[in-house]
């Protein structure tokens, strides 16, 4: 598998579960390759743009126009984070045009019709850490896509997208059909910690190739990886010509409501898609479910913080117990004693540091500082108060 820019080959049309011949290809926008596609259906693509454009231009001048109006005071809405896999899974199948949209900005290529394969999200997915709520999509030409969202890296995430993206392919032929019948699957993984730190782009596009003349091997499968780190802080992206890749990166790492506000001014799509998350963040029933979702994988972490933590204290515990025996018969215990308690309170200390990270974020030197002073029993409350205190001050009250 190799990188390249972006721009992929095209899909070749099937209907699933149909013997059908290939269909033929025919040259696409900037030398790809698309099927069934003519000069009318970009045009249409694009009259839908400019048509949708035109809309929220006009709206925005009717609010322009009755700003004067007194209008009921409403409440400030507190968005949920579309980075949340759950909430950005709701956002693409709540509203299709979305969904279509970032395919055709991530593919570079018109989507007439995108199905979505596994729209529902059944009530134990949200507490179960374990299983990604992805977005399996079988588009107009028969290929399909896998869009997922990754906040945090997981152990092996290239090998899962690898069998994500093979499995998909393979369960389209049922024993006895053809190959022919077969279309591509495109992998997309938008990831908030970069996989491959080295690469600054923010859309890498990882093919079937041959390593030294990079001749293509096959199509048929494709993995784009979205590295939400190349957003620089200025918000524009190192090296990327697509506006409307960069412009969804912007809104899924937006910060408050004036970036919201600036893309939807960009963009009608964007209009559209603050206005989703907007209809998503006021229903109290999908925000009990991206809590209970944030809060299962905020506690994993602490469980694998606290073991880490408390394997390391039982090192020192067992270190320090060591070098305490040294000396005369009569001291060894007292230095078993207090090499014990040493450690124990270190490593205690360590567990809450590490907790309080992953609860309240990066900590000051003043709030470390307090913990590493702290005696064992003041440690041993603050960390029966990790997971209920709502601020770091309550957390570390005396």
């Amino acid at each position: 598998m190799m990188p390249r820019t972006a721009g992929s080959g095209r899909a070749p049309e099937a209907r699933e579960g149909q013997r059908a011949r290939r269909p033929s290809w025919r040259a696409g926008p900037a030398g790809g390759r698309t099927s069934g596609w003519c000069t009318r259906d970009f045009e249409r693509v694009d009259a839908e743009h400019r048509d949708a454009n035109r809309r929220h231009q006009q709206e925005i001048q009717l609010r322009r126009r009755n700003g004067s109006a007194r209008r009921p005071m409403s409440r400030p809405v507190h968005f949920l984070d579309p980075k949340n896999d759950l909430v950005f899974k709701l956002l693409l199948t709540r509203e299709p045009r979305l969904l279509r949209h970032m395919l055709e900005a991530i593919l570079g290529r018109p989507i007439r019709d995108a199905t979505v394969l596994n729209p529902g999200i059944p009530g134990e997915l949200p507490r179960d850490k374990q299983i990604a709520l992805d977005v399996r999509v079988r588009l107009d030409d028969g290929s399909r896509a896998d869009l997922e969202m990754q906040v945090r890296l997981v152990p092996a995430l290239a090998s899962r997208l690898v069998y994500y993206g093979t499995r998909d392919y393979a369960a389209q032929l049922g024993r006895g059909d053809d190959y022919e019948l077969l279309t591509p699957t495109v992998v997309i993984a938008w990831l908030v910690d970069p996989l491959f730190p080295d690469i600054e782009r923010l859309h890498s596009i990882f093919e079937l190739r041959e390593r030294y003349t990079h001749a293509l091997f096959s199509d048929q499968l494709q993995f784009h990886v979205l590295q939400l780190s190349a957003l620089s802080s200025s918000g524009s992206t190192i090296g990327y010509d697509d506006p409307r890749v960069e412009r969804w990166a912007r809104f899924l790492m937006a910060r408050d409501d004036a970036e919201l506000d600036q893309l939807a001014s960009e963009d009608p799509m964007m209009a559209l898609a603050k206005e989703t998350l907007t209809q998503l963040s006021q229903d109290p029933e999908i925000r009990r479910l991206a809590r209970e979702r944030e809060d299962s994988f905020a506690l994993y972490r602490m469980h694998l913080a606290a073991s880490r933590a408390e394997g390391k204290a039982e090192g020192k515990v067992e270190g320090k117990a060591e070098g305490k025996a040294e000396g005369k018969a009569e001291g060894k215990a007292e230095g078993k004693a207090e090499g014990k308690a040493e450690g124990k309170a270190e490593g205690k200390a360590e567990v809450l540091l590490e907790l309080l990270g992953l609860r309240f974020g990066l900590l000051s030197e003043e709030a470390r500082g307090r913990v590493e002073r702290a005696t064992l029993a003041q440690v041993n409350e603050w960390v029966g108060r990790v997971l209920t205190a709502a601020t770091l001050d309550d957390a570390l009250a005396p």
